[in-house]
């Protein structure tokens, strides 16, 4: 499911059940690096905790060149619950365009 089909969804019951992660915006400038942020949104009818963006960026050819993970924040999300998240890459000289994302997370039993 591309961001584009965002605009459409009315309610967390026509969004596929699973943890949903979307990258929002990508920048470079040259003094901080790549920077990357989007969301994560839980949608698998349960809470879930320590929740984790993983992040690997391409190169031309499809090759992986770098694989990073951070926390989100929140790092614990209800049901229907939106956690941001945010890659500042100062190493990375170019604006992140081609790359992959996936949450990393577990289920938050102690209700």
């Amino acid at each position: 499911m591309g961001i584009e089909s965002f605009p459409e969804i009315e309610n967390f019951q026509k969004l596929p059940r699973e943890v949903i992660i979307k990258g929002a915006s990508t920048h470079y400038q040259e003094t901080e690096g790549a920077s990357l942020q989007g969301i994560v949104i839980n949608n698998v009818g349960q809470a879930i905790k320590n929740i984790r963006a993983q992040l690997v960026i391409f190169d031309k050819d499809r090759v992986p060149l770098l694989g990073v993970s951070v926390a989100t924040e929140p790092d614990h999300l209800p049901q229907g619950g939106i956690a941001k998240f945010h890659f500042q890459l100062k190493e990375h000289k170019e604006e992140i365009k081609n790359y992959f994302l996936h949450a990393n997370w577990g289920f938050d039993e102690t209700d």
